[in-house]
């Protein structure tokens, strides 16, 4: 099901990020879901 492959693909980007993981995910989170946001800088 396509939710289990975009779990997957979470989890190996996860693993990909090494140091600082979880701020770096949880801005991308941020980008990716807020209409108003244009860019990471």
């Amino acid at each position: 099901m396509i939710i289990d492959k975009l779990q997957e693909f979470r989890q190996q980007v996860y693993r990909f990020l090494g140091n600082g993981r979880d701020a770096i995910f949880d801005l991308m989170d941020a980008v990716l879901t807020s209409p108003s946001v244009k860019s990471f800088a």
